[in-house]
């Protein structure tokens, strides 16, 4: 109940600060969805980095040319039905003309909106899930033509970290892969993909094991997994920020010491540093976007552009957050948060310049974007032409726990192991 009325109170301040006061006669309005809340963990850095945005879009950018934009914020609590139900509210209460676009976050929340959105509302839908199913070779904008993804596939994640050990397996015989995912949509998704890339490489699929949300114990998997003699457990469709992701490290790491343990973007952060950072060493993980944050803080490299504007947002708009100790426990959920309302800003004032700031003008500013989002993927530009950014990186973690001052206190970051990985061109 603290968590609704804390998010009700961000959103009044959010409408104020971007409305200017009162609406023109032809407002721009904008929906964000984000789990702050509910079985992934508190994650109030979403908000918090979106909220910074649209401050920058407004005070420095002036909005779209002059024209004031109107962000919703909602909290949906990991919650598909709250996700949908807010969205129908929007629709109902705004017009076509001047809601134009709308952003969510979880692929449980993409399919009962499959219709809503891309037939009947034709609105640009911005997500923040990989969905293999909503945006890869069966789905992808001839089947969806409003739903894009800020990132490459579940899919596509996977099968690059299998590729990744068929390349740097050394091993005599063929490298022992264990899938741990969650039976949940997220976790269901790329997992068929990446087994059968798997055993197209030759690698030995020895497990498939579901592993839930509610878990306060992992010694079935394990013990299971150690049965089977897995030498890379890729973990599939949890949040690096929740108790069973924790409980589960801790108990491979005593059952499978040797074992490498992979995942996908949204366990390949910072929180498990902080959180269990001796059994995070070792971790190697796909992700969508560059290390955001080391730690400590301090030692965060700032070579990337957009890493950069990220801190300098939060240490200008919330330096109490963003000082040691702050509310901002993880900058990358943070600048996750943030790059929202740059890429929502970059698409309307691409169709406000071509004369078309209408849902179709939209559509058509982000089918034809080309853009290096801040320079996010150090330098390289991405194509929407897909409906998704299809830019990964492989990374290893390096944590410990160290003791400063009697205290054991964490340390550790993410090291890159590739370069930056167009998917759409790797040939499967």
């Amino acid at each position: 109940m603290k968590n609704r009325t804390l998010v009700r109170c961000i959103l009044a301040a959010i409408l104020c600060l971007t409305t200017g006061g009162l609406a023109s006669a032809k407002d721009i309005k904008v929906l964000s969805q984000f789990p702050m809340s509910g079985p992934v963990g508190s994650l109030p850095e979403f908000g918090m980095g979106f909220i910074d945005g649209t401050k920058y879009i407004k005070e420095e950018l002036k909005g779209v040319s002059g024209k004031p934009i109107t962000f919703f914020l909602e909290d949906f609590r990991y919650d598909p039905t709250v996700e949908v139900a807010n969205f129908n509210r929007y629709a109902a209460e705004h017009s076509k003309d001047e809601f134009l676009m709308a952003t969510g976050y979880i692929t449980g929340g993409l399919k009962p909106l499959i219709e809503k959105v891309n037939v009947e509302e034709k609105i640009p839908w911005l997500d923040g899930s990989y969905s293999t199913e909503i945006f890869g070779a069966e789905g992808g904008p001839a089947k969806y033509p409003y739903y894009y993804s800020l990132g490459a596939t579940y899919g596509d994640q996977i099968k690059v970290l299998m590729k990744w050990i068929k390349e740097n397996h050394k091993g005599k015989e063929r490298a022992r892969v264990g899938f741990v995912y969650s039976p949940t949509a997220w976790g269901r998704d790329g997992t068929p993909e990446g087994i059968a890339y798997a055993k197209k490489l030759g690698l030995d699929v020895v497990a498939e094991i579901e592993y839930p949300y509610t878990a306060t114990d992992a010694t079935t998997q394990a013990t299971a997994l150690r049965k089977v003699k897995a030498e890379y457990i890729l973990f599939h469709g949890y949040s690096g920020a929740a108790n069973y992701t924790a409980i589960f490290f801790k108990t491979i790491r005593k059952y499978l010491p040797e074992a490498t343990i992979m995942g996908s973007h949204y366990t390949t952060g910072p929180l498990p540093m902080q959180i269990f950072p001796d059994d995070f060493n070792g971790y190697v993980g796909a992700a969508c976007r560059p290390l955001m944050d080391g730690v400590p803080r301090a030692e965060t490299p700032m070579t990337n552009k957009m890493v950069k504007m990220a801190h300098d947002f939060a240490k200008k708009y919330r330096p109490d957050d963003y000082a040691p100790g702050g509310k901002i426990r993880d900058m990358g959920l943070y600048s996750e948060g943030l790059t929202y309302a740059l890429i929502i800003h970059e698409a309307l004032s691409r169709a406000d310049k071509a004369g078309e700031l209408t849902r179709a003008g939209v559509k058509k500013a982000l089918d034809n974007m080309v853009w290096d989002f801040h320079g996010l993927f150090d330098g390289k530009s991405f194509s929407y032409k897909s409906h998704t950014i299809p830019m990964v990186r492989i990374f290893r973690a390096e944590s410990k726990s160290v003791e400063v001052d009697g205290k054991r206190v964490p340390r550790g970051s993410l090291h890159p192991l590739t370069e930056w990985i167009e998917t759409d061109k790797v040939q499967w």
